[in-house]
């Protein structure tokens, strides 16, 4: 084995990809390359690769996958996410990465571009990233969007949807990046999902109120084909919520989302006792069905604010779904309270 190629066999170690992802990242690069010799020849330039150093081909890519957004995308996860998530490390970029699904699918009319790019998610909880391109000349700078109508056909009787605002500094100013945000109370991983988006709508900041600015339809089809990030703990625990009883039944953990389901004859009175939202902010509401998540270095944080959904069904039932402002270390996470109930969780 040539000294270039032990010393990109150890740069694959340290980034640690699936061999997929190193065939991958091995032919994008020989494409950029041979896209940049050709480059160099039309301005009569020849490039003889062989007398290149070695050690400068190992630093050449070193450089390359050290780049956030390049590293990205070799790798898996889209700039966009990263930017949306903000893992902490790369370990838990690579790891969120091994369960993105590229989508990749573009859908053009005279009021726009959507393109579908990446989808990732757990058992309740999926984001699809996508951009949007208006017609140039449009100035596309507000706050928040989103479009009026989602028209999905998925497996799932139950779902919430929403938008996020990717920040890019980069972009067109004709060009947004979104997040969408899937609440279902099942898995909706493997489904083929027809897809129908109308009338991109524009805000300023909270309480600025929503207006229609392009109208149009973007159809198409594609296939929620990401990994389930979830681990699922069964828990039926009793738990005492504003002094009624009530069962923990499970508890589902990964590094987008928290989602619990819990049972009693008293969801009502406990509906009740927990009293409308409160309004701490702009747009900012107390949980007040929170957790505590306790992890193995003894910190800890709390869902002292709002961020996700609370569904109660039947008088019975509540299923809530907690999530972050930037992805959590599952794997560290020591325990989970809930009201007066400490559950451990096993890593």
């Amino acid at each position: 084995m040539s000294k270039v190629n032990r010393d990109i066999n150890r740069l694959f170690e340290a980034l640690d990809p699936t061999d997929e992802q190193k065939n991958k990242m091995l032919a994008r690069l020989m494409r950029q390359n041979q896209n940049q010799n050709n480059a160099a020849r039309s301005r009569g330039i020849f490039v003889n690769a062989k007398r290149l150093r070695p050690a400068i081909w190992v630093a050449v890519i070193m450089a390359f996958l050290t780049t956030t957004g390049f590293a990205a995308a070799y790798l898996g996860l889209d700039e966009g996410f990263l930017k949306f998530l903000k893992p902490a490390n790369h370990e838990q970029a690579k790891y969120l990465s091994n369960g993105a699904y590229v989508i990749n699918k573009r859908v053009t009319n005279k009021q726009g571009t959507l393109t579908i790019k990446q989808v990732i998610g757990n058992s309740n909880l999926t984001y699809i990233l996508m951009d949007f391109t208006a017609p140039k000349g449009t100035v596309l700078d507000a706050a928040r969007y989103r479009f009026l109508e989602n028209d999905m056909t998925i497996k799932e009787s139950y779902r919430s949807t929403g938008y996020e605002v990717v920040p890019n500094e980069n972009r067109a100013e004709n060009t947004i990046s979104l997040v969408m945000t899937i609440v279902t109370k099942n898995v909706i991983a493997g489904q083929n999902i027809h897809f129908k988006l109308k009338d991109l709508q524009a805000a300023e900041p909270y309480p600025g109120e929503y207006k229609t600015i392009i109208s149009g339809d973007w159809e198409t089809d594609f296939k929620l084909d990401f990994k389930d990030y979830s681990t699922q703990y069964e828990v039926n625990k009793a738990v005492s919520m504003f002094g009624y009883r009530a069962i923990l039944k499970t508890i589902s953990v990964s590094p987008i989302s928290i989602a619990l389901v819990v049972e009693s004859r008293n969801m009502k009175e406990i509906d009740k006792a927990a009293g409308p939202l409160k309004e701490v902010g702009p747009n900012q509401s107390l949980d007040y069905y929170p957790i505590t998540i306790k992890y193995q270095d003894g910190t800890s944080e709390t869902t002292d604010l709002l961020k996700g959904i609370h569904l109660t069904e039947n008088g019975t039932q509540l299923f809530t779904v907690k999530t972050f402002e930037q992805v959590i270390n599952d794997k560290t996470i020591a325990s989970i309270v809930f009201f007066d109930r400490e559950i451990p969780i096993n890593n």
